[in-house]
């Protein structure tokens, strides 16, 4: 969610616009006490192994309840077994670092943990051998707890913390102000693929007449048959050759008719005629 800060700047721009200057400090003020860090994973990961380096415990219980406020109790049912397995790994890496810090007053810090987490840690049977945690010398040679000091277990607790919030993150309903950039690339996406099929439908049909140029042809035929020259005119075109070719054809023809006249049928018709004139 990395366009949440650019959001921010967009409203900051605003309101500086419009001249909110009360807006603008009381909005800077929040951005800085802002705990879900512009639900930049990355950002919160930071924060929590913060307080695990500085074995503060109250601040990362409280940090925990934020998220688990604003996040993982929207959850459904069948998640919550695995929210709850990350924040006890996270206790679990809060200790180890706390056992391997320098100094007399990590096994101070362990037993506060212990004081503090009993009423809610007591109950569970996963946590009965941690409690004997401050009173091993080596604990990072001792079976039961070997493996949590390993690189490779810290960083699956890391890993599978960052999955989780990524996870949420992205499913999270966006408000309005937030998905604009989304659906503006969305939009043009679409407007890119409608202009590419029109041009591909028209590149593939077939060349046809515009009925246009009908309308302008008929209309100039029309001026011709209007207009104060004799329809006549329009054969001016035509060569001679074809001309008298079409006048012998028409003298032939007349011919053959005057022959006919004298044909059996032609003499029939006209002696009915005069027989009965």
């Amino acid at each position: 969610m990395a366009h949440i800060q650019f959001v921010d700047e967009l409203v900051r721009e605003y309101l500086l616009f419009r001249g909110f200057t009360s807006t603008v400090k009381a909005f800077d003020n929040d951005l800085k006490a802002d705990k879900d860090k512009g639900f930049r994973v990355d950002k919160i990961i930071e924060q929590i192994l913060h307080y695990i380096n500085v074995s503060d415990l109250n601040g990362l219980k409280e940090y925990w309840l934020h998220l688990d406020s604003l996040v993982f109790s929207k959850l459904e049912i069948h998640m919550q077994p695995a929210v709850r397995k990350i924040e006890y790994s996270l206790y679990k890496l809060y200790l180890v670092t706390a056992t391997q810090s320098t100094g007399g007053s990590r096994n101070e810090k362990v037993a506060d943990f212990m004081a503090k987490m009993l009423p809610e840690l007591q109950g569970q049977n996963e946590w009965r051998d941690w409690f004997m945690l401050p009173y091993i010398q080596k604990p990072e040679e001792n079976p039961t707890f070997s493996l949590y000091f390993t690189r490779s277990w810290q960083d699956s607790v890391l890993v599978s913390l960052h999955n989780l919030l990524a996870t949420v993150f992205q499913c999270m309903p966006q408000p309005t102000l937030t998905s604009y950039e989304s659906d503006a690339a969305m939009l043009k996406r679409l407007q890119d693929e409608l202009a590419a099929v029109k041009n591909k439908t028209q590149q593939q049909a077939p060349e046809k007449t515009s009925p246009i140029g009908h309308q302008s042809r008929l209309a100039l035929y029309s001026e011709r048959l209007s207009g104060p020259l004799p329809l006549v005119d329009d054969f001016c075109a035509i060569p001679s050759e074809q001309l008298d070719s079409s006048i012998r054809e028409a003298r032939g023809l007349r011919g053959l008719l005057r022959q006919m006249g004298g044909s059996p049928v032609m003499g029939r018709k006209g002696s009915r005629s005069q027989s009965q004139n």
